[in-house]
């Protein structure tokens, strides 16, 4: 069923995700984390208020290279989905169907045509990754505690920035 699919490749970019997550928490200068202790914060309230907005373009970028690497799997796809040759609507119940596996059937059939459309859905999932990565790297790019104009907006009408 399309819920195992989703299941099964979540818990493929678990480890990308979690491992990438914990390197950008480390990233996080201690001198921010003692800054909130020492003005009182609970520990939980510094993790909050400012561990979480340093890292968070980090975490953000981690998820989409997490994204980036499950569009393409195919094997827990045709293990979970039994591969529908039309589109089901339901997640919970009957085949389903995903580009990787049409793109796997199309490469099997013998005519021409299959052939073209098969390299036209890999070059849809290779545009789909190098979006996301560029999207990553725009995200990613920004340095730690990088304040976005719609925060330094809200901060200027507070009289904080």
């Amino acid at each position: 069923s399309g819920l195992a699919a989703g299941l099964a490749l979540a818990v493929l970019m678990l480890p990308t995700v979690t491992r990438t997550t914990e390197v950008v928490l480390r990233l996080v200068p201690g001198g921010l984390r003692e800054a909130g202790l020492a003005l009182g914060a609970t520990e939980w309230s510094t993790t909050r208020h400012v561990v979480l907005p340093t890292a968070r373009s980090g975490i953000v970028t981690a998820v989409i290279l997490g994204v980036a690497r499950v569009i393409g799997e195919t094997a827990p796809l045709l293990l979970t989905t039994l591969g529908a040759v039309s589109m089901n609507w339901s997640p919970f119940e009957g085949k389903q169907s995903a580009l990787p596996l049409y793109v796997y059937r199309l490469f099997q059939l013998p005519q021409e045509v299959a052939i073209q459309r098969a390299w036209t859905g890999a070059l849809v999932l290779l545009i789909l990754v190098f979006v996301l990565f560029v999207t990553a790297r725009i995200i990613g790019g920004r340095g730690p505690g990088h304040i976005s104009r719609f925060r330094r907006a809200r901060l200027a009408r507070e009289g904080l920035a």
